[in-house]
């Protein structure tokens, strides 16, 4: 029987994780599927076939600075669509990130979580 790799599942830094889950689920639209305590330390989400976790670091100076240089970037169907829902749910869309067309094809448009992750959303 050959392997098939059926998705990945990224862990996303944080210094808070419950700051950095409602983030996640009130302006992303994401749900939570499971919490590790209250207020977590590890969580999970998903949207769609989209599936995240968040995971507290006890150093939050640490946390802030691998934050910063993680990336995760989320395939989406209807992006002009989650771009005007992200909005209308209070985010706050990266200065560098507005809804566009790149170069390579994609349309996309970025923000940054609480903690610091470049969050990508693209079609």
């Amino acid at each position: 029987m050959e392997t098939v790799i059926r998705g990945a599942i990224p862990v996303l830094p944080a210094a808070d994780c419950a700051a950095s889950l409602k983030w996640w689920v009130d302006c992303c639209g994401f749900e939570e599927t499971f919490r590790d305590a209250s207020p977590p330390s590890y969580a999970g989400i998903r949207r769609g076939d989209a599936h995240l976790h968040i995971a507290a670091m006890t150093d939050k100076k640490l946390a802030r600075t691998v934050g910063d240089q993680t990336m995760v970037r989320i395939a989406v169907k209807g992006i002009d669509a989650l771009y005007a829902e992200f909005q209308k749910r209070g985010g706050k869309v990266h200065p560098n990130g507005p809804l566009q067309t790149k170069p390579w094809g994609t349309r996309e448009f970025g923000a940054i979580d609480p903690n610091g992750v470049c969050v990508t959303f693209q079609e």
